[in-house]
């Protein structure tokens, strides 16, 4: 799918706020009010609104609730089907480690959003089963989730089933993404 093992389509880096509360208060807002995300098919055996369901490693040294967590990681799913492109990149750090192409900025990840985008006009993304919730040093979580995803653009499509891995790490009472990849799931 991707040659630079993303095996999603093409991102770029973003230019964000550094407040990450508010995409994800307004997404998490979107998750409950909407039946049906636009542009998202139905999870398997689930309602269009439900987040996956969370299993904890362990608990947290961060004092985050997993119906945050759930919350954060269902807005920023949704953030890629926002027809403002690049809206996902409200969710990510100043630099992050990005995919396998080591540390971006922002901008360079709302630019490869922007991209992205380009490519795959219609794109659809929907959880595939549990969260899983890793906590790991200071203060960063490590969150885990089966993503499903049909893309197409006037030549072709493509879709298939990734674990997408978000490194999260709480500012002040934001959280935000300081690393992220993905891998084809089994």
């Amino acid at each position: 799918m991707r040659e630079r093992r993303r095996l999603l389509p093409e991102r770029s880096k973003p230019e964000v706020a550094s407040r990450q509360s508010s995409p994800a208060a307004t997404a998490a807002a979107r998750i409950q009010s909407e039946t049906q995300p636009v542009g998202s098919p139905l999870p398997e055996n689930a309602t269009a609104a439900q987040a996956p369901a969370v299993k904890s490693n362990s608990s947290s040294a961060l004092n985050v609730s997993t119906d945050r967590l759930r919350d954060y990681v269902g807005a920023f799913v949704l953030a890629g089907l926002d027809p403002r492109v690049g809206a996902e990149a409200e969710f990510f750090a100043d630099h992050v480690q990005y995919y396998d192409q080591g540390v971006m900025s922002r901008e360079q990840i709302r630019e490869d959003l922007k991209q992205y985008a380009a490519r795959w006009p219609e794109r659809r993304f929907w959880f595939a089963g549990d969260m899983t919730v890793e906590p790991q040093e200071g203060n960063r979580v490590r969150v885990t989730f089966p993503l499903r995803y049909q893309l197409r653009n006037r030549a072709q499509d493509s879709s298939g089933k990734i674990d997408k891995t978000l490194m999260l790490e709480m500012v002040g009472e934001d959280l935000q993404v300081v690393a992220v990849s993905e891998r084809e799931a089994e």
